[in-house]
């Protein structure tokens, strides 16, 4: 293997609360990752928060802890090769794949993309699909919601309540779509996973739950309110220990410390 291609280091800057950085914090409860074996891995991450404080709220890392590189969203993924060279990962999902070669069921890790082939193509169906719905929800929310104007890049007199109904309308469509592919397994089969029966948890499942969690805490908005099936899945995921509560999310903002979300 050259020089080139050896890891060095790997840092992932994640803010707890946020959406997509939570799809993170719950993936790696999910899969049984402490601490420990991150370090065993040369993997740092660095927990920022929201300091609103500042002349501009900015996310920020605690005092010591390396800033947050400029131009990047969170969560980021970076990776420092031994001769210096620099790669990087952007999405929440390309990071939980990237951590799924890092921590791989050969080494004796669950594969949270499903344990069987059709486990896996399911999971894929259903972020695409998620994709999509929460693209839709978030152009109703931006035209329906005044709360957003500080980062929709929209003015309030650019809202348009025609425009939120057309895209709940859409999302409502999408959510039924998935509930139909999913109903024999989560109802029927009592299923614990979205992605089959059989299953524990899943990236569909980690990535849903953040959704559905994220815009109850920020907007009060009940993802799946109108979607028994998913309704069924959720109450029956939501006590699950790798759905980390808020109020823990924010302990680690507060101290900068992970080890008491994921163990030593």
């Amino acid at each position: 293997m050259s020089s080139q291609n050896q890891q060095h280091e790997t840092t992932v800057w994640l803010w707890p609360t946020g959406l997509f950085p939570r799809r993170i914090v719950y993936y790696l409860r999910a899969k049984n990752i402490t601490s420990s074996m991150l370090h065993e891995k040369n993997i740092r991450l660095i927990p920022i928060f929201l300091d609103n404080d500042a002349p501009t709220p900015d996310l920020v890392p605690h005092t010591g802890l390396e800033a947050r590189p400029t131009g990047t969203s969170v969560p980021a993924l970076r990776i420092t090769h031994a001769d210096g060279t620099v790669f990087w990962i952007y999405e929440s999902n390309a990071i939980m794949e990237y951590f799924e070669e890092v921590f791989s069921v050969d080494n004796g890790y669950p594969d949270l993309r499903g344990a069987t082939i059709q486990q896996r193509a399911r999971t894929r169906d259903i972020l695409s699909l998620l994709s999509d719905a929460i693209t839709w929800s978030n152009v109703a929310l931006v035209h329906s919601d005044p709360n957003t104007i500080s980062w929709s890049g929209l003015a309030e007199d650019e809202m348009s309540e025609s425009a939120a109904k057309h895209a709940r309308g859409k999302f409502h469509v999408l959510l039924s779509r998935l509930e139909a592919r999913i109903q024999g397994d989560v109802v029927g089969n009592k299923s614990q996973s979205l992605s089959g029966d059989g299953a524990n948890v899943t990236l569909a499942d980690v990535c849903l739950m953040a959704q559905v969690e994220y815009m109850q805490e920020m907007y009060g908005l009940d993802w799946v309110a109108e979607h028994g099936v998913l309704r069924v899945w959720y109450d029956r995921s939501k006590a699950q220990s790798w759905v980390v509560r808020r109020i823990v999310l924010q302990e680690v903002e507060k101290s900068g410390d992970w080890t008491e979300m994921l163990g030593i």
